[in-house]
């Protein structure tokens, strides 16, 4: 929902933005993509799954990126890792990254369907 902050209005940099939105993402107990469901999305998008796209607010501001230049691309790849939070100990999260990132890319296209 729209809580009416004019973020223009308060002079905030988008870097100061982002900074707090990444932070708040990261404090979360769970990532925003619960592990639970990581798998299944990973696995789901390997079978050429492309129905997913963006978060609400993330889905505003690549609405605008010829005047911000976010795209969903760029801001997927800002905001997978904290939104996904994978165990980069592990080959498979490692060699997975582009998987995640895709998949926070499909979920800011695809917001109205999912939210």
């Amino acid at each position: 929902p729209d809580h009416g902050l004019d973020l223009a209005e308060k002079d905030f940099t988008v870097n100061t933005v982002a900074g707090a939105m990444k932070s708040f993402f990261s404090e979360l107990p769970e990532p925003l993509v619960p592990y639970t469901m990581q798998a299944e999305l990973v696995e789901a998008h390997s079978e050429s799954w492309g129905a997913l796209n963006e978060p609400p607010q993330l889905a505003v501001v690549s609405h605008n990126h010829r005047v911000n230049l976010m795209t969903s691309e760029n801001l997927s790849i800002c905001f997978w890792p904290t939104l996904m939070r994978p165990d980069f100990s592990t080959m498979d999260a490692l060699t997975a990254t582009r998987t995640y990132q895709t998949i926070i890319e499909l979920f800011i296209q695809q917001c109205p369907f999912f939210f």
